[in-house]
């Protein structure tokens, strides 16, 4: 008996200091608060309240604001999405979206797919946010499977501290409390303030260029995977930009996407940039994202298109969006100096 007890100790023992040792891994971290901000706004919100959820890199929390599409149209919408998130880790993101909400349809980025091969170190920045569960640890194997990490050079994915062990001298209170509000993970960094200094037009192009071997194959698992989803439609974007190297790889992507019955909208083809009526040096931060500006003119345009599309409900008015007004009007108390439309906003 006392041989159990013993056992059953030292396997408490381990796991206790397993807990441990990764909670503390949380806190030494990426300290890239807008990460963070995302995970605990979206883990934060009701369940089972959101009607769209956008996955996806930069080219999602840059041009898809959740607060102006609740003004607009009374949309339930949020995002999961991280500076450079690597393709093969967005079906575990979606896994994890669905594990709280059941919304009508997933906007996926398909940028992330529309690269060479690389190296990609900014998982960590899901690693670090995303709570601990068997999700989490298959992200972690299918990031190594797609990127060929192998043996112990994977330990580091599933033990973020034996990377970032290091950050303990740099320690504040930040990295124990989340230090941005969400506002309905709407997105207010400095840099998406700014404007772009340079005259530039908008490219098109028909040609197709392959994408990397590991992309490949991780666009078409996630694919295979959205096939066995019943309850939820997938929508995958292309945002616009006004000059992207990757465009014919955009095509490639959409092409397969296309060929599995899923829909693909792509703003870079021939007519689509012109719907939005953007000023280019107003509306976009850098080539390849809209600032502030540009991303009001994307959500009231796309949004109206994902209503007519999907059929979503306007919930203003209703009991379990009683905060998401003041929420808004929070998020315009972080962005309005800098929002060259409010004035036109509030006449209509």
């Amino acid at each position: 008996m006392k041989i159990i007890k013993d056992i059953v100790g030292t396997i408490c023992f381990f796991l206790v200091g397993l807990l441990i040792f990764m909670g503390v891994g949380s806190v030494l971290g990426t300290d890239e608060e807008y990460s963070e901000m995302m995970f605990q706004g979206y883990y934060a919100e009701q369940e089972n309240i959101i009607d769209a959820v956008f996955i996806g890199n930069s080219h999602i929390y840059k041009f898809w604001q959740p607060a102006f599409a609740w003004e607009e149209y009374g949309m339930a919408s949020t995002e999961l999405a991280t500076s450079s998130m690597p393709g093969c880790t967005m079906k575990n993101v979606a896994i994890e979206a669905l594990k709280t909400q059941s919304p009508k349809v997933i906007v996926i980025d398909i940028t992330p797919f529309a690269n060479i091969d690389k190296e990609n170190n900014k998982v960590h920045l899901l690693l670090d946010n995303m709570k601990f569960s068997k999700n989490r640890l298959d992200l972690v194997e299918n990031f190594c499977k797609f990127t060929n990490v192998e043996g112990m050079d994977k330990m580091q994915y599933y033990f973020p501290i034996m990377q970032f062990h290091s950050r303990w001298k740099e320690l504040t209170n930040a990295d124990f409390t989340q230090t941005r509000p969400s506002y309905l993970n709407s997105n207010y960094q400095k840099t998406f303030m700014k404007k772009l200094k340079e005259d530039v037009e908008h490219p098109t192009t028909e040609e197709r260029e392959k994408i990397g071997e590991q992309n490949e194959a991780a666009l078409l698992d996630l694919l295979e995977w959205c096939k066995n989803q019943k309850d939820v439609d997938f929508q995958f974007l292309a945002v616009p930009v006004v000059r992207e190297k990757n465009l014919g790889r955009m095509n490639y992507v959409g092409d397969i996407v296309k060929e599995y019955g899923f829909d693909f909208v792509n703003y870079n083809e021939e007519g689509m940039f012109e719907i939005f009526d953007f000023n280019v040096k107003k509306d976009f931060e850098d080539v390849n994202h809209t600032n502030i500006n540009g991303s009001y003119k994307f959500t009231k345009v796309y949004g109206e298109y994902l209503i007519e599309r999907y059929g979503l409900a306007d919930h203003r008015g209703e009991s379990p969006y009683d905060s998401w007004d003041g929420k808004a009007e929070k998020y315009h108390s972080k962005i309005d100096k800098y929002f060259i439309y409010a004035e036109e906003k509030q006449e209509e």
